[in-house]
């Protein structure tokens, strides 16, 4: 995506980008994920974690913990061109599928931005659970779900009052969240046991699988069907049939799996390695390990971080 002006358009309108944070060295690595090469690092701000992207903005956000910030990369350019000041400690990171909404969790301060997209110096917060850890937000843009890793629920909160709704009591130290494609199951990873929590919406209704050692996050496919689970003390991914809920497959990654995200165009899944400083990638029809592509010093990548095809 550098170089050449035309050059950088034919490569956004025909592939697609994952975008890594490495927490250990201050940057986020570009991953063409056609060809699986590494085509950019960025400089961001200290200790990045949290990933947001948006195709229709051309932006990439990134919570930086202890610089304080969010960092806003132009993914036409792959260059920094703002830095948001946030007074606490950003982690988590979701964008409202209308584009119009960052929600930024504060980890140590018990909180939840939300940052208008088009003039970041309008900012509304709540107050919600001990260390809010994953967002994600429901496809109509009206409902904000947020694990609260150290009071064990999660927080359903109303994104037009900014209010909580309710909260769902799930597993202890829930950190990774995901929400099916539809909108009807959320899906709450718990660290400490071993286990997530699949809540159908419809019907308020809660199961629990167990998974391998200490979990981390998770994403569904677009049919729903197949839920992918990093597990950090196992350095591995759980594959579940949704249908049956039981563990189809257990694939081998790298050291200490975090973020993990799907591009349904090539039919893969990426993984942040914080361990190995690496992305593993599976290939999601055979359900393998197919490449590992080196990136920076403690990859995490928390939240949707791949940028699909324009």
């Amino acid at each position: 995506m550098l170089g050449a002006c035309n050059a950088a358009n034919d490569s956004v309108q025909h592939s697609s980008f994952a975008y890594i944070t490495n927490q250990g060295e201050h940057t986020v690595s570009v991953i063409n994920t056609e060809t699986n090469q590494v085509t950019s690092t960025i400089s961001v701000g200290k200790a990045p974690v949290g990933v947001a992207v948006s195709t229709q903005l051309q932006r990439a956000y990134i919570s930086n913990v202890e610089s304080q910030d969010i960092s806003v990369i132009n993914t036409q350019t792959n260059t920094v061109i703002d830095t948001i000041k946030i007074k606490g400690s950003p982690v988590g990171l979701a964008l409202a599928p209308d584009d119009s909404t960052l929600y930024v969790a504060d980890w140590f301060e018990n909180r939840v931005l939300a940052i208008n997209t088009l003039d970041p110096q309008k900012v509304r917060e709540i107050k919600v659970g001990d260390a809010p850890a994953g967002l994600v937000v429901s496809p109509d843009s009206k409902t904000l779900y947020i694990s609260n890793r150290d009071s064990n629920d999660i927080a359903v909160i109303d994104t037009k009052t900014l209010t909580i709704q309710k909260r769902i009591a799930v597993g202890k130290h829930p950190f990774g969240i995901a929400l099916s494609k539809s909108g009807k199951t959320l899906i709450s990873v718990n660290v400490m046991d071993d286990s997530v929590s699949v809540i159908n919406l419809h019907n308020n209704t809660l199961q629990t699988i167990k998974v391998s050692y200490h979990p981390y996050c998770a994403v569904l496919t677009d049919d729903e069907n197949t839920l992918y689970v990093t597990n950090t003390q196992d350095d591995s991914v759980s594959v579940i049939d949704m249908r049956t809920q039981k563990t189809i497959a257990t694939i081998g990654v790298g050291s200490t799996p975090e973020g993990i995200s799907l591009n349904p165009a090539n039919q893969r899944a990426y993984v942040a390695n914080w361990g190995s400083n690496n992305v593993s990638v599976i290939d999601t029809n055979t359900n393998t390990l197919i490449a590992t592509i080196k990136t920076g010093e403690k990859s995490r990548a928390f939240g949707n971080f791949i940028l699909p095809k324009q």
